[in-house]
C-alpha cells in the first residue's frame, strides 16, 4: 500500500552531496518540509530538473505537484528512519503537509493523520493513506492518497509542526470508527490504544476523550468506541501492553499496570501484575532492555537477553511467577489464557510447598 503512493518504506539513497544549483534554495522554500511545483517554477525549475533530484535522492515526491526536499547535509533524508515504522510515520507527515498546504486552509488533519502529527501511537492505521476534514462545509471528497471527510464543527488545534488538525480527543474517537484499511471493519481498539498514548503523553483529558464521545452520539460503531474508551489507561507505555490489558480485560483477569517491585535494594517496574496472585506480566520485555535501539546488534541483543534473565530471576526470587508475551501473542486470547492460568497454578504450588 505504502508504494502504490510514492510512500515506499525500502533503503532510500542517502542525500547526494552533488546537489543541483538551485537546491539551498528549493529548501529555503519548504515549508512543512515540503514544497510545490510553482516553489520550483519560481526559481527556473522545471520538470526535468525535479526528476533529476528525485533520481539523486535529494527530493521526493509526494502526489500531483508537491515534493519533500532533503536539507543539505542531512545524515538521512526527512522522510527515511531509524526502522520501517518510522520511516511510515515520517512519510505520513509529509503526505500531510503536502495536502494540507494544496487545500491552502480548507481542510485539516483527522482520524490516524491527527495522530501522527501530535506524535501519539497508530496500530493498524494505513500510513499510505491521508485522512483530513474540511474545514467548512459537509462533502466529501477521495483522493488517491487521501480520504476528505465532512467538517467536524469545532476549531481547529495546531499539531507541535503548526499544521493544522482537529482536536486530538476527536481524532481518538475518529480512528474507532473508521475501517483502518480497505476491505477491514472499523476496529474499536485503534481508539483505545490511541487513547492510552495520548493520555500517557498528557496531551488529553478523560473529560475531553468522555466529550468527543458524546459529539459522536449516533455514529455508527460509537458504542463500541464508547466501551473500550471507558478502560482508556494511560499507565499502558506501548500498543503491545494497550493490546494486551485489553485481552487480559476481555479474560476475566484483574491487574494492576506498572506495579514498582523493590528487591535487595533494586528498585524496577512490572508492566502489569495480576491482583489476586503473585504473577508479573511482561509485554516485550526484549525491546525495553535493548535500550530502545533500532536494529540493535547481536552483541546488544546478547546483553539485553543477559539483563532480562536477571530481572526475570530477581522477580522469581521476590516470590512472583512471571509471564512474558510478545507482540504476536498480545491478542492470541487462548494463549494468553494459558500461560497466565499456568502461572497462578506454579504460584499455588509454591506456597503449599
Amino acid at each position: 500500500m505504502l508504494a502504490h503512493f510514492g510512500l515506499s518504506t525500502g533503503p532510500q539513497r542517502a542525500p547526494a552531496r552533488i546537489g543541483h544549483p538551485a537546491q539551498v534554495e528549493l529548501h529555503d522554500l519548504a515549508k512543512h518540509g515540503v514544497v510545490s511545483t510553482a516553489d520550483a517554477t519560481a526559481l527556473g525549475l522545471g520538470p526535468s530538473d525535479l526528476r533529476r533530484l528525485v533520481k539523486a535522492g535529494t527530493v521526493r515526491r509526494l502526489i500531483r505537484g508537491w515534493y519533500a526536499v532533503c536539507p543539505p547535509g542531512a545524515e538521512r533524508p526527512p522522510w527515511e528512519g531509524a526502522d520501517s515504522f518510522e520511516s511510515a510515520r515520517r512519510q505520513h507527515r509529509l503526505l500531510v503537509a503536502a495536502l494540507l498546504r494544496s487545500f491552502a486552509g480548507r481542510a485539516v488533519a483527522s482520524h490516524h493523520s491527527a495522530l501522527v502529527l501530535h506524535d501519539v501511537e497508530v496500530w493498524r492505521s494505513d500510513l499510505g493513506v491521508a485522512q483530513l476534514c474540511r474545514s467548512e462545509d459537509d462533502h466529501s471528497r477521495h483522493r488517491p492518497a487521501a480520504m476528505l471527510h465532512p467538517a467536524v464543527g469545532l476549531p481547529p488545534v495546531l499539531a507541535p509542526s503548526g499544521l493544522r488538525t482537529v482536536p486530538l480527543a476527536t481524532a481518538v474517537v475518529q480512528v474507532g470508527l473508521r475501517p483502518p484499511a480497505r476491505g477491514v471493519a472499523p476496529l474499536p481498539l485503534e481508539s483505545l490504544v490511541a487513547a492510552d498514548n495520548a493520555l500517557h503523553q498528557g496531551l488529553v483529558t478523560t473529560e475531553e476523550l468522555a466529550a468527543a464521545i458524546r459529539a459522536h452520539a449516533g455514529a455508527p460503531g460509537i458504542p463500541g468506541v464508547r466501551s473500550l474508551l471507558a478502560h482508556a489507561d494511560g499507565r499502558h507505555e506501548s500498543v503491545g501492553e494497550s493490546r494486551l490489558a485489553h485481552t487480559m480485560r476481555v479474560l476475566g483477569y484483574r491487574f494492576t499496570p506498572q506495579i514498582p517491585v523493590t528487591f535487595l535494594g533494586r528498585k524496577w517496574r512490572v508492566d502489569f501484575e495480576l491482583d489476586d496472585h503473585p504473577v508479573a506480566i511482561e509485554f516485550d520485555g526484549l525491546a525495553k532492555y535493548a535500550g530502545g535501539v533500532a536494529n540493535p546488534t547481536p552483541e546488544q541483543l546478547r546483553q539485553a537477553l543477559a539483563r532480562e534473565k536477571w530481572r526475570e530471576d530477581r522477580l522469581r526470587d521476590s516470590g512472583r511467577e512471571v509471564v512474558r508475551f510478545i507482540w504476536s501473542e498480545a491478542d492470541d486470547a487462548r494463549l494468553v489464557r494459558a500461560r497466565i492460568n499456568e502461572a497462578i497454578l506454579r504460584a499455588r504450588r509454591r506456597r503449599s510447598a
